[in-house]
């Protein structure tokens, strides 16, 4: 099945006929196109469960309740991607805002090589380097980032627009490649694996949760939440699915779709699906960002319960400072370069 997006939908509704003929859609969900959005524009982030609606058939289940009309794809045999530890990096610990003497702590100097020194490792990113064609020559989106993290910890991202935020979010998630440097996640360098290995690791390890949600319309709650547990043959993905929207308050909602549900209500849906697969690391970009301030506070509530109790490394970009402080770790971007961390 090979199921036409569009590039800034992430796959919330199929692509009209008229894709230009050169185009096509790659396993990251991103169409390749020249004419397609500008060229210095970092890549839109994907849910990993659109990159396996790219490759695999939707369930007999829910095939009928699909608007668009989708075919069984070729089977491809995957090849199993390697275990490639990242090589070691200088990093500099995080040390605490203040110290015993409620004194601030001394900024860091070497605001290019940024780390978290820990113990067990989930993501790295080592020397990240990211630069995109433009009118006026190459443009340097980020210039040399460098962090690590551990399991089960929280980081904020923080920084103005055009910064570069959901640029390295993209490419710490492995939506995207750097022009130099390399991401390690989950102990596998996805500088190393081709596209159809990331997209694998992508949906064994990574869950996303949107400032849009990118929900499927023609599915209702319990259905969304069902759908990448099912595309991995999981015999209890009904159970869960409905064990996680009862934990995110949605028991009596199951039903309903998208757009029977508030924007809060859509937001917790994309949240209980971005956690049925038990996401080693889970992405958020601006969770809060179309929501008002009271239904915003239950969302962040609701990650960082979901974190505590699953261990899951949180990575958030944000513009909320109050979500962003609720992190043990916070770095800033600034002109695409890291900045000495923030601490909560």
């Amino acid at each position: 099945m090979l199921v036409r997006f569009c590039c800034n939908c992430a796959g919330s509704c199929p692509r009209s006929p008229s894709l230009p003929p050169n185009s096509r859609i790659t396993s990251s969900g991103l169409c390749s196109a020249s004419s397609v959005g500008s060229r210095a524009r970092p890549p839109a982030l994907v849910s990993p469960l659109m990159d396996a609606l790219t490759t695999l058939s939707v369930y007999p289940s829910l095939r009928m309740r699909c608007s668009s009309r989708l075919t069984q794809p070729t089977r491809v045999s995957m090849p199993k991607a390697a275990l490639i530890l990242s090589p070691t990096i200088n990093t500099v610990p995080a040390t605490a805002p203040c110290d015993s003497s409620n004194n601030p702590r001394p900024a860091l100097k070497n605001h290019a090589r940024i780390g978290f020194s820990m113990s067990e490792s989930i993501l790295s990113a080592q020397s990240l380097s990211k630069v995109v064609p433009s009118t006026e020559g190459d443009l340097t989106i980020l210039h040399e980032l460098s962090l690590e993290l551990n399991k089960g910890d929280t980081l904020a991202i923080v920084g103005s627009s055009g910064s570069g935020k959901s640029t390295l979010l993209g490419l710490l998630a492995g939506l995207d490649l750097p022009s130099a440097g390399a991401v390690t996640l989950s102990g596998r360098n996805l500088s190393q694996l081709d596209e159809d290995q990331r997209a694998r690791v992508r949906a064994e390890h990574v869950g996303f949760v949107f400032q849009s949600f990118q929900l499927l319309d023609s599915l209702n709650a319990l259905e969304n939440v069902m759908l990448p547990m099912e595309l991995e043959g999981r015999k209890d993905a009904r159970e869960k699915a409905r064990s996680l929207l009862e934990r995110v308050g949605l028991g009596k909602r199951l039903t309903h779709t998208p757009r029977q549900l508030s924007g809060g209500e859509q937001q917790r849906v994309a949240i209980a699906r971005a956690f049925a697969v038990d996401p080693d690391v889970l992405f958020a970009d601006e969770p809060t960002g179309n929501l008002d301030s009271h239904t915003g506070e239950r969302i962040s509530d609701l990650l960082f319960e979901l974190n505590k109790e699953r261990n899951t490394t949180l990575v958030l970009v944000t513009h909320d400072e109050r979500l962003a402080h609720r992190c043990r770790r916070l770095i800033r971007l600034e002109g695409g370069r890291l900045v000495a961390p923030l601490e909560p």
